[in-house]
């Protein structure tokens, strides 16, 4: 982005006649650079217009206040406005109309990252690509993924994520994707499948929309079978993997590269290139033993595929942190996964109070399980436990960060 500050209060319903040059924007203080538009968000636990001394020391220009803030500008140009976060949104939707490219919207509750990062590595072998970086696609990070974006590309490959009801509503008003891919449905946020299954769907409802590609596991829902655009259904799709739930990802991109007259020869270039992103599946090898780090995050759909899709060792070891925001559903979730554990693994390691009732399972099967409340306990133990060609599985809720036990053993 690159605007003059007074185009952007214009755009927000403010008047300057300021020409400062706006570089970039953010919402957390921490990544303000030189010349940036800062967004100070009230959340529940910081207000970020505590932060402004901070923006404006690291070179930060601007920010987009509250009308109720009453303190010090320290420098910086404020934009007051009755709510921040709609400002953001707004301000994303009128710079976002200057993208010329065609707009790929990615959702689902299983995959959406692992889809967005191989679509895009395979799109780059025919045209330029801007995508989101990391998991980046939430009511903040998405707006700020287009102000920061290049907007010049040719093809726009957003991952889009929701946690409550109209979210996913409210970034299609944003970005109204051209084409939308829909990875697999799985409980999360503690809502049933078919509500998540209408709440992911609203992607499909673009005023630009042309096509929907779908994961053949969504074909059951109601609100798949009702998406007023032509589908295509995928699966997996050979590549560099043996793991299923990283070809289904292979298996949306192909399907994506080849609607937008990519031929043969370029998609497999591009997934010759494939690897898989930070914490899904990543393979180390440590003191002989495989460690499988697949900690960015856990639902029961996500824990039962990385569980079957172990490699084979002398034992396999699972680590396995709590399932979170699984609400009625999360006793039975735990119960579940442990079912379905106790076949495919010789060792268990829990942490989280949701994990007793997986505990509970293995006790009463008789096999080897460990309840941990701290990770450096787990990490202790891991220590002593592994040994050369094991097979040890690292995966749970986010919020508990197991990537981190990779560092300490």
């Amino acid at each position: 982005m690159r605007k003059a500050f007074k185009e952007i209060a214009t755009i927000l319903g403010a008047s300057s006649s300021s020409e400062t040059v706006i570089l970039h924007a953010a919402a957390d203080s921490r990544k303000v650079q030189k010349g940036s538009i800062y967004f100070a968000l009230k959340g529940d636990r910081v207000d970020g217009h505590q932060f402004l001394e901070e923006v404006a020391a690291k070179g930060g220009v601007a920010a987009v206040v509250s009308k109720e803030y009453q303190g010090k500008n320290f420098g910086l140009e404020l934009i007051p406005v009755e709510d921040v976060n709609p400002a953001l949104h707004l301000l994303a939707t009128e710079v976002f109309k200057e993208a010329q490219g065609t707009i790929i919207g990615i959702t689902g509750t299983v995959g959406k990252t692992t889809t967005k990062e191989f679509l895009a590595t395979v799109l780059e072998e025919k045209f330029r690509v801007m995508k989101n970086e990391g998991n980046l696609n939430s009511q903040v990070s998405l707006p700020l993924t287009i102000l920061n974006g290049d907007l010049s590309a040719e093809m726009i490959v957003l991952e889009m994520g929701m946690s409550e009801k109209g979210e996913m509503a409210r970034l299609v008003e944003i970005v109204h994707p051209h084409l939308g891919v829909l990875t697999k449905l799985t409980l999360v946020h503690g809502n049933p499948l078919e509500e998540i299954a209408e709440e992911k769907c609203q992607l499909f409802a673009s005023k630009r929309m042309k096509r929907a590609f779908l994961n053949r596991q969504t074909a059951s829902f109601t609100a798949v079978q009702n998406i007023p655009v032509p589908k295509e259904w995928f699966d997996k799709a050979p590549a560099p993997f043996a793991e299923s739930h990283l070809l289904e990802g292979v298996g949306g991109a192909v399907a994506v590269a080849r609607h937008l007259g990519m031929n043969e020869e370029e998609i497999k270039r591009g997934i010759s290139k494939l690897k898989p992103f930070d914490h899904r599946f990543e393979k180390v090898e440590k003191k002989g033993a495989l460690f499988i780090d697949d900690s960015y995050n856990a639902s029961p759909e996500a824990v039962k595929v990385a569980l079957s899709n172990l490699p084979k060792g002398k034992r396999r070891i699972a680590v396995l942190g709590a399932m979170k925001e699984l609400g009625p559903f999360e006793v039975d979730s735990h119960r579940e996964v442990a079912e379905h554990a106790l076949p495919l693994i010789d060792h268990l390691l829990c942490i989280g109070e949701e994990c007793l009732p997986m505990v509970d399972i293995f006790k009463r099967e008789g096999k080897p399980v460990e309840f941990f409340k701290e990770k450096t306990e787990i990490a202790a133990r891991l220590k002593k436990l592994v040994e050369k060609d094991d097979v040890v599985l690292i995966k749970g809720a986010n919020s508990l960060k197991l990537w981190t036990l990779l560092k300490e053993i």
